[in-house]
This record gives C-alpha cells, structure tokens and sequence, in this order.
C-alpha cells in the first residue's frame, strides 16, 4: 500500500483545499500534466475542465485564478523540497555534509520523491524550472508575500540559510547565498534545456548530476574563501 505525504500548504493560497475531495485531486493531477504538456501561457481552465469532465466553474471554487493555482503546484513542490532536506539531513552532524546532501536533494528531487506524492514530482520540477519567475515575479507580489503566498518557499531557503550559518557563523550573507543556490538549479535546468549557450551544463543522462556538482562547487569555493578571509 502506497503512502502518500500531502504537503501543508497556506490556506490563502486556494479558496478549497484540492486534497480534501477527490474532484480538487483530479484538478491538481491534471493541471500538472497539462501545464507540462501545453505550457502555462497555453493552460486554461476551460482546458482543465474538458480533461477532467468538469467544469470549468468547478475549478474556480478552489482556485480563485490560474495564477493561484501555479502558486499552489509551486507550493507544494517547495515543501516536498523542504521536508527531503530536513529527513536526509537530521542525522548528519557535519554541517558540510548536510549541505552536499541538501543540494543533492534539492537537484534530485523528483526521483527521491516518485513514490511519495501523488502528483507527478519529475513534471512538476520541470514546471517550477520553467514558470519560477512568472510565480514570483509580478505585480502583485507584495501583497501576494503579505498573504503567505512564498511561505513554502522562505522556508526551504531559510532551511539552507541556517546550514550556511552552522558552516560559518560569520558568513554575512546566508540568506542570499540560499536563494541564489536555489536559483541556480532552477535557472541551469532550464537553461540547459532551452538556452544551452549560458551554461556549461551539458543535456544528457547525467545532466542533473552536472548541476549538482557545479552548485556544490560554488558554495565550497565561496565558504572556504571567506574562511579564510576571516582567519
């Protein structure tokens, strides 16, 4: 029997949680496959509707809009994220070894977590990879963030920014170095993808483990220079 974990999720974020009726998962399973398929731009409710022979009034009762509704798959991705890192890293003392297994969670995740959600992780990273910016970047953002719309999201940084911290209490700044780590999995997935001559990451079987080893280069490199710098 199959267990799944159903992430927590801001109540601000959806007007009916999907996860409490079996309409609000048909929703969420499909919008996955189609925004993967069609693109977010291409994505409609009408769409969705048709796909899961509903309405597309239905899907409005739990998703005021699109846009809340990529929030949501975004949210939902970003505290699988978080609760992988803080399993695989509870046990591990050596604060240097809890960010190269967190990095490797964070590239990794959609095969670490394939049996443990019921939405489709792999398509779900590529989603994220593909709209963080139109997820984050709008003209709404600040009274999206006052609402709790990027709490999942602070808080897998914030998770990052503290391992940062226990590797070198004077490092200034954790935080950045956090979102920037983040970010540079998400933007070299991508750009591998689609923009391959703004990276040196190469498409292939291994592509992942490219990035990986390229995130865990800049951060030792940088941490190791200032601790120098502040010996």
């Amino acid at each position: 029997m199959e267990v799944y974990i159903n992430p927590r999720i801001n109540p601000d974020v959806y007007l009916k949680n999907p996860i409490d009726s079996d309409l609000g998962k048909k929703i969420i399973l499909a919008a996955v496959d189609m925004i993967d398929e069609l693109g977010y731009d291409k994505f409609t409710f009408k769409k969705l509707g048709q796909k899961i022979n509903s309405t597309e009034a239905s899907i409005y009762r739990y998703f005021k809009n699109k846009h809340s509704l990529l929030v949501y798959l975004s949210a939902w991705y970003w505290e699988f994220l978080l609760y992988h890192i803080q399993v695989h890293t509870m046990s591990i003392d050596d604060p240097r070894e809890q960010l190269k297994t967190a990095i490797h969670n964070l590239v990794n995740i959609s095969a670490s977590a394939k049996n443990q959600s019921i939405l489709d992780m792999c398509k779900l990273q590529s989603i994220v990879n593909e709209q963080f910016y139109k997820i984050v970047r709008t003209k709404k953002v600040m009274a999206q963030n006052d609402s709790g719309y990027f709490e999942s999201y602070k808080k897998l940084c914030s998770a990052l920014a503290s391992i940062f911290n226990n590797i070198d209490s004077t490092f200034e700044y954790p935080m950045t170095m956090a979102t920037s780590v983040v970010e540079m999995s998400i933007n070299n997935h991508f750009c591998c993808n689609n923009l391959p001559s703004l990276t040196e990451i190469k498409c292939g079987t291994n592509q992942k483990d490219q990035i990986e080893n390229m995130i865990q280069y800049f951060c030792n490199r940088l941490l190791d220079t200032c601790m120098v710098e502040t010996a």
